[in-house]
């Protein structure tokens, strides 16, 4: 009788690459974030090991979930995804090369894929290099700013809490908790961005669809003090009576 083959996938594993570390992709990743960006990498991609034919949810929404388990900001996970060609979005939908890989899809085909994405992410670098040069030109409020790993959260002085507490810009658009202070009053933030963008690029319908694909709880202050320790709950509530 012929042995029958099984698919580990189908037995619940999914399959490592012995040469995972060396791919180019993934060198870039670990100069960049570190064994981190390894451990952010790999439950993105268990994520999308139970999602239908690999492809997940690309939503605010999802993002938060998987940050907030792997106590990361949402910046970090997106950055992860969009940055070093590991991945592939296509509109509201994402998947991983691993992923595509599972389910028997040619590496090859993937190769345009990949070095299109590369290319992006160099695009993206530089743009985030522009950025951080610009905003150390600047006077910065991040001084006495509580950090949860190592990034700076909000809200400053130039925003404010309402009585439901929930977060808000200085232009009265709602602010997820997690996000960096606000250092410009003439920026607002962007859901699609994920970041303070200047008023000129901020499209008030598309981040209203935004925001609506998201939960009430991911702009409420209250919300950090159920997802963070200790230690950077008193962080925040300290810098709050210093205002």
């Amino acid at each position: 009788m012929a042995k029958v083959l099984r698919n580990p996938y189908d037995e619940g594993f999914i399959m490592l690459r012995r040469n995972l570390l060396s791919q180019p992709e993934m060198v870039n990743l670990i100069n960049e974030e570190g064994w981190a960006g390894v451990g952010i990498y790999v439950a993105i991609n268990l994520y999308l090991s139970h999602c239908e034919g690999g492809w997940g949810a690309y939503t605010g929404r999802q993002l938060s979930a998987i940050a907030v388990n792997g106590k990361k900001h949402r910046g970090d996970v997106t950055r992860v995804i969009e940055k070093y060609g590991l991945f592939v979005i296509e509109g509201s939908r994402f998947t991983s090369h691993w992923m595509l890989c599972q389910h028997g899809v040619d590496d090859e085909k993937l190769r345009h894929t990949r070095a299109h994405k590369t290319r992006a992410g160099e695009i993206e670098i530089d743009k985030e290099k522009e950025n951080k040069e610009k905003s150390q030109a600047c006077v910065s409020l991040n001084d006495t700013q509580p950090e949860v790993n190592n990034s700076p959260i909000g809200p400053s002085a130039y925003e404010s809490v309402d009585s439901d507490g929930k977060r808000h810009g200085s232009h009265g658009e709602l602010v997820p908790w997690w996000a960096p202070p606000q250092t410009d009053v003439y920026r607002a933030w962007s859901i699609l961005r994920e970041g303070w963008v200047p008023l000129s690029k901020y499209d008030t319908q598309a981040e209203t669809d935004g925001r609506n694909d998201m939960q009430p709880e991911d702009f409420m202050m209250k919300t950090a003090w159920e997802k963070l320790d200790e230690s950077e709950q008193y962080r925040i509530q300290d810098y709050a009576k210093r205002k």
